[in-house]
């Protein structure tokens, strides 16, 4: 935004303030299992996915089947968003990238994840949105194998099985070092 008014300014904060409520409340909704709420907070065109592939939705309806699903199946859970940064690329658009973790009861064992969401936000009818939120692990297991699991590059355990995390090994900057 090149125009340094005072209102422009404000409303560049209140934006900002609404895009960290839009990721705040998606956690809530998922640990209370709040079906409608959690819906309410994608555009009707929305697309949901993790980075490697695994899960790609397109569209509420497809949205609203998996949460369907995958909410009757999780025990309890605690989703915690950390660092957020929004960049506006329109007055009504904007990209984003939250860090977080989630704590999930599975089977009877507590599953831990660290998690990068790739976000793209939409302003509709005066409410931020989620356009897109693309999921990446650091990692994804029972916690009784993070002390050993941690630094091995297959840090996803999906029942049973063991696949690469995304990060911090897809990011060039990391590449470099390594």
């Amino acid at each position: 935004m090149s125009d340094d008014s005072i209102e422009v300014r404000i409303q560049a904060i209140e934006d900002r303030i609404a895009i960290d409520d839009l990721v705040s409340t998606y956690c809530l909704a998922i640990d209370e299992r709040d079906l409608d709420r959690f819906l309410s907070l994608f555009t009707d065109d929305a697309v949901l996915r993790h980075e490697d592939g695994v899960m790609r939705l397109e569209g509420l309806p497809a949205i609203r089947e998996y949460y369907t699903q995958r909410f009757a199946g999780y025990g309890v859970t605690f989703h915690t968003p950390h660092s957020r940064i929004v960049e506006f690329v329109t007055s009504d658009e904007a990209a984003g990238v939250v860090t977080g973790h989630a704590e999930m009861s599975q089977d009877g064992e507590l599953v831990v994840a660290a998690i990068r969401y790739t976000d793209r936000y939409r302003e509709v009818e005066g409410r931020w949105l989620f356009a897109e939120r693309v999921l990446g692990f650091w990692y994804y297991m029972k916690a009784s194998e993070l002390p050993r699991g941690f630094a091995d590059g297959r840090r996803k355990h999906y029942r049973g099985q063991r696949f690469p995390a995304e990060l911090p090994e897809s990011l060039r900057t990391y590449q470099t070092w390594h």
